[in-house]
């Protein structure tokens, strides 16, 4: 009877342990997909005030041919009224 009920409690803490393990796992991989999505979400350099934006969020410009990220429409007119003179 002993071996019984011991049994019993082994069963239920490996069943436990194993509950504790797959749900750290899954959790685990769900945070690696949201990583990898905002991994994807590239930043730029605004010239004038030297500070990261999202590309998606920023206001561009092209300027001598080439394009150019700002992170407003206050720093992009101050960069071409000074690259103009």
């Amino acid at each position: 009877m002993i071996r019984i009920i011991l049994v019993f409690i082994l069963i239920v803490l490996v069943y436990q342990s194993l509950r504790i393990v797959f749900r750290s796992a899954a959790r685990a991989m769900g945070e690696k997909g949201e990583r990898a999505r905002l991994r994807g979400e590239e930043m730029v350099l605004d010239p004038e005030c030297r500070t990261y934006v999202l590309k998606e969020r920023s206001v561009s410009r092209t300027i001598r041919g080439s394009r150019v990220y700002f992170c407003s429409e206050a720093c992009a007119q101050k960069h071409e009224t000074r690259t103009r003179n």
